[in-house]
């Protein structure tokens, strides 16, 4: 390969590891917002705890390696696009966001989703280019946003429930455990 190749794949990697030092950096301020929260369910506190420990943990992990990695100094087009499409796009969620703490977690869930294809899409590209450690590195991360989306499938019924109950529904808490087993069953029967 020659220098000028091997520079180029430096970059993007370099460009794509710098994304997602700001994807990981958005989703941990969103999730410092939500610890105090979820005081009426202290499962879900413990959840969303988790998630933040998770979430500094794989941004401190990120920020490490972007660190290592042969990269300018100076941030990119690309990479200031990308930290201003998801400030706005955070910036919008909070606009929008209620008190609701079934709320909270579905937008937990769609920025874990977008972490998850992220991650899958810098391991494809690691991997392609040719960079072992960032490849782990996102196998790894990807594993933990799976694991957190899942999390969330089975706390959203029970949130759900206890939110109509305290907005004075009478809500059927034995429908928790169905709504459970209906997500739970189309997750595997959409595995591929």
């Amino acid at each position: 390969m020659t220098d000028t190749a091997t520079e180029k794949n430096q970059k993007t990697i370099a460009d794509y590891v710098g994304d997602m030092n700001a994807v990981e950096s958005h989703i941990e301020e969103a999730l410092d917002r939500q610890l105090d929260m979820f005081s009426d369910l202290p499962n879900v506190a413990a959840a969303i705890k988790g998630f933040h420990d998770m979430v500094k943990a794989q941004r401190d992990h990120v920020q490490q390696v972007l660190d290592g990695l042969p990269h300018e100094s100076s941030t990119n087009a690309v990479k200031d696009l990308g930290s201003s499409l998801l400030g706005k796009a955070a910036g919008m969620l909070d606009k929008v966001r209620t008190e609701s703490q079934s709320k909270a977690l579905r937008d937990d869930y769609t920025a874990f989703n977008l972490a998850a294809v992220s991650y899958a899409m810098l391991y494809t590209t690691a991997e392609s280019l040719g960079n072992s450690e960032v490849a782990e590195m996102s196998k790894n991360h990807l594993r933990g946003y799976a694991g957190a989306v899942q999390k969330i499938n089975n706390l959203i019924p029970a949130v759900v429930v206890h939110e109509l109950t305290k907005d004075g529904h009478r809500a059927d808490t034995a429908v928790i455990d169905r709504a459970q087993k209906v997500i739970d069953e189309a997750w595997r029967q959409t595995a591929r």
